[in-house]
């Protein structure tokens, strides 16, 4: 009979956790990190792989560009078939170039948006690209025969890198950095980066030296698709960023000529096929770069691209950008642009607005959509509205991505804080250029990027609250507060009930 009696007086109990289930899911608890929302389709990329080819310059591969020597001669362009392949689907940027033209300084603006950029400047605190994907979830892997600064490789969570940058003295060894503890690189990665590293030697013991040149390249080429093929296999989820320099090119600049440069090119040209076609299969976004070019005295001498009589040439200045993505649009890209702009470039290809922390350059926009993202300084709501309609009213979150924006449209967009506290409720009417992040704060709306990235940025103060009255999230916020307030309160007369039932049966 007691049983009888206790399970029918744990009835209201069941009716009550019922209740909760329900307000739950009708007045959810905030959420914690990021809303997505896509306004319009996008196809972000699963991660991207970066080819920095040490020393290669866009007048000796660019069919719209002819080099010349210093002395005015017109050079041999390299003879190519894949990488005019590879141009066809992807955009190609015909000036770009590196403000400082030697490798220190030409990997340290490319990952740091800063011209004046060095290795220590990388090491900032959120000043380069892998802290950006750190932050988003990204593994960032590297693979790098030469630009293996040793801020560089910090910022990396595993790194292949050849300690003495040297054909005759190959010695790969493996580096890793722990740089988040949920998100460590997988045993069989590090595994096959072992293997890689011990092969490394067999690929430059020919005595023929341009086959040398060229199996120091393919050691690069060839472990990056390994990487891949085993991150596609084994960690078919997880984003990330592999960056991989590969550094014969530019010693054969150095010490073969311009003819032993080009040949050298033509050979990495036979072998870029297959890493651009993983990255194509697997849904990777595909950019090749370069730290800086080469240049030539005169045909037939030896190059180089740092001394003052190389280094204001546009041989040594133009470096190629080849970028592949889904959403990427493909076509020759005119105007002038540095590498102060790849930083944000390559985020923006990754649909994330965010940028490194002293990024001077600017976003080219290589995609048909811009993405916005939204910070407030506790969990709230936020609306964002075209031509005055309402095109996404999220909630219950402190960050809000809004990805697939059409470029030069105006929006406006405005928050509430679920917990009543006040913000300067403003609306902030805007065109978006290239992707953007907003930050609410005490004092209102604050833009983070570029005054070029906002266009016709316009702040009114309403009395009434951003929008005014209509369908508005401000004044839904009262029904949130009432939601809240309901569940505590169950909660409370839940609590009561069970200490009267157990203290009547106990």
């Amino acid at each position: 009979m007691i049983h009888g009696i206790r399970n029918f007086k744990l009835f209201p109990i069941l009716v009550l956790l019922t209740t909760l289930l329900i307000f739950s899911a009708v007045f959810p608890v905030p959420a914690s990190a990021l809303t997505e929302v896509e306004v319009n389709p996008v196809n972000t990329p699963d991660g991207a792989v970066v080819l920095i080819v040490d020393g290669l310059s866009a007048p000796f591969i660019y069919p719209e560009l002819t080099p010349h020597a210093l002395d005015g001669t017109p050079l041999e362009n390299a003879r190519l078939e894949n990488i005019p392949e590879i141009g066809k689907n992807s955009a190609r940027i015909l000036e770009f170039r590196a403000p400082q033209t030697f490798t220190e300084g030409g990997h340290s603006v490319l990952v740091t948006g800063n011209p004046g950029a060095d290795s220590e400047f990388v090491s900032f605190k959120d000043a380069n690209i892998f802290d950006v994907l750190h932050s988003e979830g990204y593994l960032c892997i590297a693979v790098m025969e030469k630009g293996d600064s040793w801020s560089i490789c910090a910022e990396q969570d595993a790194v292949l890198r050849d300690e003495n940058n040297s054909l005759k003295k190959m010695e790969i060894v493996l580096a890793q950095y722990e740089h988040s503890q949920d998100n460590p690189v997988p045993s069989g990665l590090l595994q096959l980066m072992e293997e890689k590293a011990d092969l490394a030697p067999g690929y430059v013991t020919s005595k023929e030296t341009g086959e040398k040149y060229n199996g120091y390249n393919r050691w690069g080429i060839e472990t990056a698709c390994a990487v891949v093929e085993y991150m596609a296999k084994n960690r078919p989820g997880q984003k990330y960023l592999l960056t991989v320099n590969v550094g014969a090119i530019d010693m054969s600049g150095h010490y073969r000529g311009n003819y032993g440069y080009i040949d050298c090119i033509e050979n990495l040209d036979s072998e870029l096929l297959s890493l651009y076609k993983l990255c194509e299969k697997n849904n990777l976004a595909f950019v090749l770069t370069s730290d800086h070019g080469m240049a030539f005295s005169a045909d037939g001498s030896k190059g180089g691209h740092q001394s003052e009589k190389y280094s204001v040439s546009d041989e040594a200045q133009m470096v190629p950008l080849i970028v592949y993505a889904q959403d990427v649009e493909s076509g020759v890209i005119r105007g002038e642009f540095g590498q102060e702009d790849f930083a944000p470039t390559l985020l923006g290809i990754l649909d994330v607005p965010d940028r490194p922390r002293f990024t001077q350059g600017e976003q080219i926009l290589l995609t048909g959509h811009v993405n916005l993202k939204v910070k407030l300084p506790e969990k709230g709501s936020v609306e964002l509205r075209k031509d005055g309609k309402v095109i996404s009213s999220p909630g219950n979150d402190d960050q809000f991505l809004f990805l697939g924006l059409e470029p030069e449209n105006s929006y406006a967009v405005g928050a509430v804080l679920n917990s009543g506290n006040s913000l300067e409720e403003k609306e902030k009417e805007f065109s978006l250029k290239t992707d953007s992040v907003i930050e609410f704060g005490s004092k209102g709306a604050k833009t983070k990027e570029s005054e070029s990235s906002l266009e016709g940025a316009k702040e009114e103060t309403s009395s009434a609250g951003v929008f005014g009255d209509g369908d508005s999230i401000f004044g839904r916020n009262s029904t949130h507060l009432i939601g809240y307030f309901l569940i505590g309160a169950i909660n409370l007369a839940g609590f009561f009930i069970i200490m009267k039932i157990l203290k009547k049966h106990g």
